[in-house]
């Protein structure tokens, strides 16, 4: 009776406190959303970091398989220089001998 005669509706205060609730609720999920939204950013950009280092190491592979290959073929003409060289140094080497043996006679 003494809310009745301070005009106090008792449905008007249910009502806003449901929608009280409904607000708390509401921008705490906004909270949540903005929270997740910052997660997702710092992930993406972790994604970015990833595939930037990913590249670079298919970049150095890459630069060193052809590395790779060069060494080898610079070994092998290497090995063919050496090996003419060896067979010249022998030939000089039985002329030498010839040489001196016929010096000698």
């Amino acid at each position: 009776m003494a809310l009745a005669r301070e005009e106090i509706n008792l449905e008007d205060i249910k009502r806003d406190a449901k929608i009280e609730a409904v607000l708390k609720h509401v921008i705490s999920q906004d909270v949540e959303i903005a929270h997740l939204k910052d997660e997702q950013f710092e992930m993406r950009n972790e994604i970015k970091r990833r595939d930037e280092t990913i590249s670079k190491l298919e970049d150095d592979i890459r630069l060193l398989k052809k590395e790779k290959r060069w060494n080898m073929l610079w070994h092998n003409r290497l090995n063919n220089c050496i090996d003419k060289t060896q067979v010249i140094f022998g030939i000089l080497f039985l002329i030498n001998i010839l040489f001196t043996y016929f010096m000698s006679r």
